[in-house]
């Protein structure tokens, strides 16, 4: 082993936005060394690996890699000069075959593709056979193999390992340490992996450091084994859920007894005369872990009684470990990608994008020359995704959402990933982990949420084309501030598989762009049913653009007084778009002014769907819960998970609606969620009885304009004002699912307005009708 430094990290802090994870990180790695990290989930495990690459900027301190300082490269820059980087989830592409995958990685790092797979092969021939299967199709060991092999092609000089050996099979964990080992003697290659396990990590490290809530704690190294205070830690650290139970029961000795003061010896001794690791695929409960359960379920066993349903338990477990050792059965991806990039502030002065990359679709197709940015709640495989949340950085989903398949089959291309609310949990656009993002025609006023980056984007001209979603209005309000044509469509209309739930019953996924032809044309390619997900109900499509050049004779329009006038309204909002009406009627429409009181009580009955919703769904349930059939992204699933260990993190005003929604769930027992659910019946049924007199409801998307951002050191009253303050006249539609559009009518004080169209369920043609004779009236932004 040389004694040269390959790497030298000095007082490195990194985090999201105002929320920091690492807190002033040292680590120094010599050439050929491997170095294992420990730390539980939230520990601040993948942020270092990401940071170390480039992939999170760093707030302070210095990384340098082989005596150059790398501190500001990129992460492309840091892998062009020797990085390498395998994620978490292994970050391979399902239905790309194991060629064409280890293709990708030829194609990142610009090496010569047949001999650099033909090399490759070389020290992976277990990938020999497997050449034209689909990455879907392996184990998650072989997987895995896939991974590293994609990130050695690229021949780099150290290596960033992230949880190698998650839900991996016993022998294929004993083949990547054969295969680590041999190429760190036999070329030198230094590795720096992080890890929940134990054993494997000391089997393989030269050195183990402890990592706690984003601090290294404690090291052991050969000089260290007498160390019995830090190996307590380690012990301690390996005795819950992370460590693996061996069939023989092995247990590693007790450091709280004084005879027991040589651990890492025994520990050490233990491993190496072991001729293989004796893992299973699905980890144990601990009798503690599972008398905990029974606590928490309310029942008082003895210990014996806990240790015979353990046995029990067995055979039921080992059915988990066949499931376990199945391949995943996931939608397929078809269109090579690479990851993208973080764009500088300079490249992202709104902060409005997240990642940047390019993505072609089909060489013809109605979106052919389109590009398209997709709203970080969209999976887009292979692409990082955080959907607006510290506690979701770092994942990379391994599928493309329906509607990302869709546009690249009609031709578009996909140019990166807008910003969003964190988990989408705002009409403001002040949550994002990263900083606010701000309205295109005034800096330091918001942009609106949840679909922040995509109206933001789309109305600064960068993109011709944006997908948002919406569960409160969030594709609606930002429409409506930053000035776009922004659609919710009927409940169902756009498969929603491969984006983040909120909360089945509101969730809504639409187009967003500069003008209705574009609408209508996004809406057409992306519109219809998927099979996969329970929102759709046979819904009926249509040739939107053909509603294009109708005009609006004979349409009959309901200008909704409950709509305007409220103590949130702003005058000039309120004027313009009676105006636009007035315009409308001009152009042939009969508009007609009408009540619907219930429309007032419309946000009262989404509060508790929304709240106590996604509370049950989007956080107790990790994003998806259970009892509905279709497509689960279970490594979405498994990585939002972590967010307990990490809730100290999350928004306030996501914090907000999870103490409500809480509140009622647990002592309420759902109640008012189940009221507000049949509730929402009557409501749908009240704007239907006027949908049938009327084609289209009319009035103010947004009750006032874009406001100023709530400054850094904002009341927590404040905060939540600017982030829901917006919703009345929105949210009603996402419960009763009837589709609306915001459509740039004027603007004041410099900040555009939007007015709203709503419309019979599966009604987009007729709002498309009118919204498209609106805009032929000249420039919205002069009006």
């Amino acid at each position: 082993m040389s004694d040269s430094l390959i790497l030298n990290v000095r007082d490195l802090h990194a985090g999201y936005g105002r929320v920091p994870v690492l807190h002033g990180i040292d680590l120094a790695v010599t050439e050929g060394q491997i170095i294992g990290v420990l730390g539980h989930n939230g520990m601040g495990k993948t942020t270092l690996l990401k940071t170390l690459m480039g992939i999170v900027p760093a707030t302070s301190g210095r990384v340098e890699f082989d005596g150059v300082d790398i501190s500001d490269e990129p992460a492309h820059e840091r892998s062009r000069l020797g990085l390498g980087y395998v994620p978490q989830g292994r970050g391979i592409f399902p239905q790309l075959s194991v060629y064409d995958n280890l293709r990708m990685g030829v194609v990142e790092h610009g090496e010569e593709e047949h001999e650099a797979i033909e090399t490759i092969l070389q020290e992976f021939p277990q990938l020999q056979p497997l050449l034209d299967r689909s990455g879907g199709a392996l184990s998650g060991g072989e997987q895995q193999i896939l991974a590293l092999a994609r990130c050695f092609i690229s021949k780099p000089d150290l290596v960033f390992l992230d949880e190698p050996t998650e839900g991996i099979q016993p022998s294929i964990v004993d083949g990547i340490i054969e295969l680590l080992k041999r190429l760190n003697t036999t070329q030198g290659l230094t590795i720096v992996l992080v890890e929940q396990n134990l054993e494997f990590v000391t089997s393989l490290s030269d050195r183990v450091l402890l990592l706690q809530k984003g601090d290294i704690t404690g090291e052991v190294s050969g000089e260290q084994s007498s160390n019995s205070a830090l190996i307590e830690e380690f012990v301690g650290f390996g005795s819950g859920v992370s460590r693996p139970v061996h069939q023989n029961h092995t247990e590693i000795p007790d450091t709280s007894s004084p005879d027991t003061t040589d651990t890492t010896e025994i520990l050490t001794t233990q491993t190496m005369q072991k001729k293989r690791f004796d893992y299973m695929t699905v980890k144990r409960p601990t009798h503690d872990q599972l008398k905990q359960i029974t606590q928490d379920l309310g029942m008082n066993l003895s210990d014996e009684r806990i240790s015979e349903f353990l046995e029990v338990m067995e055979d039921t477990m080992k059915v988990y470990d066949m499931v376990d050792a199945m391949p995943d059965y996931l939608p397929t991806v078809d269109y090579p990608r690479t990851p993208g990039y973080r764009p500088a502030p300079e490249e992202n002065p709104l902060n409005a994008w997240y990642i940047k990359c390019e993505v072609k679709g089909a060489p013809r197709g109605p979106l052919a020359g389109k590009s398209i940015v997709l709203k970080d709640n969209i999976s887009l495989a292979g692409v990082p995704m955080m959907n607006g949340a510290s506690t979701l950085e770092g994942y990379i989903p391994d599928i493309d959402a329906t509607i990302v398949t869709r546009i690249l089959d009609a031709g578009g291309t996909i140019v990166g990933k807008s910003h969003c609310e964190y988990f989408c949990l705002s009409g403001g656009s002040h949550t994002n982990a990263t900083g606010p993002c701000h309205n295109p025609h005034k800096m330091g006023y918001s942009a609106g949420g949840s679909s922040s980056g995509s109206g933001a984007l789309v109305s600064s001209g960068e993109v011709e084309m944006a997908m948002g979603g919406d569960q409160g209005g969030s594709i609606r309000m930002p429409a409506s501030y930053s000035g776009c044509y922004g659609l919710k469509p009927t409940h169902g209309l756009v498969p929603y598989t491969g984006v983040m739930p909120i909360e089945t019953t509101i969730d809504h996924t639409g187009p967003m762009t500069q003008n209705v032809a574009d609408n209508a044309l996004l809406l057409e390619v992306i519109a219809g049913e998927d099979g996969l997900d329970p929102r759709q109900y046979a819904p009926k499509v249509d040739r939107y653009t053909s509603a294009l050049g109708r005009g609006v004779r004979g349409l009959k329009i309901g200008i909704v007084d409950e709509g305007f006038d409220r103590p949130e309204s702003e005058t000039d909002v309120d004027t313009k778009v009676r105006e636009s009406a007035e315009k409308l009627r001009e152009l042939g429409a009969d508009v007609e002014q009408i009540s619907i009181p219930m429309h007032n009580e419309g946000a009262a009955i989404w509060t508790p769907i929304g709240l106590e919703g996604l509370t049950n769904q989007m956080m107790s349930g990790n994003g998806f819960g259970t009892g509905w059939e279709g497509m689960y992204s279970t490594s979405l699933l498994d990585h939002h998970a972590n967010w307990i260990n990490r809730a100290d993190e999350l928004s306030d005003t996501l914090k907000f609606c999870m103490f409500v929604g809480e509140y009622f769930l647990r002592h309420y027992r759902g109640h008012f969620y189940a009221k507000a659910q049949n509730l929402s019946r009557k409501l749908t049924e009240t704007y239907n009885e006027s949908l049938a007199k009327f084609d289209l409801l009319l009035m103010p998307t947004t009750p006032m304009k874009a406001t100023p951002l709530p400054p850094a050191d904002a009341s927590l009253a404040l905060y939540c004002q600017r982030a829901f303050e917006m919703l009345a006249n929105t949210s009603p539609f996402d419960v009763t699912g009837h589709p609306a559009m915001s459509i740039p009518c004027g603007m004041s004080d410099g900040l555009p307005i939007g007015l709203m169209l709503v419309s019979r369920h599966y009604g987009e043609s007729t709002i498309y009708q009118a919204a498209h004779a609106l805009e032929q009236l000249g420039d919205w932004k002069q009006m």
